[in-house]
């Protein structure tokens, strides 16, 4: 990680092509361990939230699409990284990309809605109840956005799968 780190600190641009070639090689994976996924999502993940990047985290969400599906949709994300970007994701008000990125998470392979909230596992209800604990204020939320929230929400299992 401390390569990833260095490079986006010295050469931001080089380290998103960095880390699109890393994504491209893990999608040319035809079977992906935890352990692997793991390391592919901790680098992307000390890419986008690199302090270097903190004012252009959600611009790389949005003009991504290699960032999105890896991160939201493919990758064992380390889930409070998760909800830090999806926090921001949702504050857009882009009732297309809060959709997107919520599909994402329901069909990413590594999403256990079992999981307790202290174990390093995660499911979508999580993730979502643990977003939407931030300030009213901050999210200011339009109604379209919050009906989206709440579609996914119901189509959640109440205890599990």
């Amino acid at each position: 990680m401390t390569h990833i780190d260095e490079l986006t600190y010295k050469d931001t641009q080089g380290a998103k092509e960095f880390c699109l070639e890393m994504l491209e090689q893990y999608g040319q994976t035809e079977e992906i361990s935890r352990a692997k996924s793991d390391l592919y999502a901790a680098c992307l993940t000390v890419f986008l939230l690199h302090k270097k990047n903190k004012s252009k985290l959600t611009g790389l969400i949005f003009e991504e699409e290699a960032f999105r599906l890896a991160f939201f949709g493919r990758l064992n994300t380390y889930k409070h990284s998760i909800v830090f970007v999806l926090k921001r994701v949702l504050r857009e008000n882009a009732p297309a990309l809060t959709e997107e990125v919520l599909t994402l998470l329901l069909n990413n392979p590594f999403r256990d809605e079992n999981s307790k909230p202290y174990s390093d596992r995660w499911g979508l209800k999580f993730l979502i109840d643990e977003a939407m604990k931030a300030p009213e204020d901050y999210l200011s939320l339009s109604r379209e956005n919050l009906q989206l929230i709440e579609r996914f929400k119901k189509i959640l299992p109440e205890n599990g799968e």
